[in-house]
């Protein structure tokens, strides 16, 4: 069943939307999924009209999938669009929390600073892993992370969950890293430019940007942590979360939406060639050549639910305790059980 037509939107972040009408409107696509075990609940096969609010949703592997692919037509779901699409996690929680939408994508940690503060949400599915890359110039001689104390350490002003993934490894290895570095937020515009990076020792940044850097000026940086590689590679990041204000009929519609990014998820990791080609399509000057080299240096694109979600959203919480960021007397296990909800089990 397919929905009203979609509008014509001025800014790329729209294009999505579209592609989604597109692909509604045409034959379908599907890559067939084989399961080896079924979801205890599944979509009420009913058409949903869901507003989301996704940052940066142009460089998503598993959306641009979702849309051009057609798993979002086949769970019967059309995207409604943004006048103003978030420019960051916080962004899009604040429209959840107004009303502006009943779906929102943001990093784990940005949800749970806003959970602990009485937001009234829960989250339902890790989408893919953070790309987090820590660069620094290789002029300086930096070598370890300790050596960063004291240092100026960029970070783009809507990369708030990347400068705090880093802190947390610092912290893990008992440095001050919140009082000691000097965390100097730019606007993301300006992050790469040569007299703003000629400012700073290191950067903080992410794919694709992360990826441009170290790729068009390797004689300059180098990578010294990131999120791309050993057991960080394994945890999500982008976290799909439902507002407890959402009308009855958005329960129905999580389940559609969980399903929908699940499978595109897996389709995307196993047709990355092809998940690039998609992306070069909503990408401002990427090609898909680019794109697939970037795709194979990063994590493999996993979905997760229930009690592997859980589990990631408490490890979460105890590194934002770390922090100072959440209660220290906080039960991160409880958390993890009241800040999150299985739309797939009945």
């Amino acid at each position: 069943m397919s929905g009203p037509p979609p509008g014509t939107f001025p800014r790329r972040t729209f294009l999505l939307c579209g592609l989604a009408g597109a692909a509604a409107a045409g034959s379908a696509e599907l890559y067939h999924l084989h399961r080896h075990h079924h979801p205890r609940r599944r979509a009420d096969g009913l058409y949903h009209q869901i507003r989301l609010a996704w940052p940066d949703a142009d460089n998503s592997p598993v959306l641009n999938v979702a849309a051009q692919k057609n798993f979002l037509t086949h769970y019967n779901l059309d995207l409604l669009p943004f006048n103003n699409p978030p420019e960051d996690g916080d962004e899009a929680i604040t429209a959840l929390a107004k009303g502006e939408a009943s779906f929102a994508v943001a990093p784990a940690t940005t949800w749970l600073t806003h959970l602990n503060q009485g937001l009234a949400a829960s989250l339902i599915l890790g989408v893919q892993p953070g790309t987090f890359r820590l660069l620094v110039r290789r002029a300086t001689g930096i070598q370890r992370l300790n050596q960063l104390l004291n240092r100026t350490v960029l970070v783009g002003e809507h990369n708030n969950a990347g400068k705090l993934f880093f802190a947390t490894m610092m912290r893990r290895k008992g440095m001050n890293s919140m009082e000691k570095i000097n965390w100097k937020i730019v606007p993301d515009a300006t992050l790469t430019a040569p007299d703003t990076l000629a400012e700073a020792d290191a950067v903080v940044t992410d794919d694709p940007q992360g990826w441009q850097l170290l790729s068009t000026q390797p004689g300059v940086f180098s990578e010294l942590a990131g999120s791309t590689t050993g057991a960080y590679s394994e945890r999500t990041n982008l976290v799909l979360g439902i507002s407890h204000t959402a009308p009855d009929t958005e329960a129905d519609a999580a389940t559609a939406l969980t399903l929908a990014l699940k499978d595109a998820a897996k389709w995307s990791r196993t047709h990355l060639q092809e998940t690039a080609t998609l992306m070069a399509q909503t990408s401002d000057g990427l090609n898909a050549q680019t794109i697939f080299r970037m795709l194979q240096k990063e994590p493999v694109i996993q979905a997760i639910t229930g009690q592997k979600l859980r589990e990631q959203v408490a490890q979460y919480c105890d590194e934002l305790q770390l922090l100072g960021l959440l209660p220290q007397t906080a039960d991160s296990s409880a958390l993890a059980h009241r800040f999150t909800h299985n739309p797939l089990r009945n």
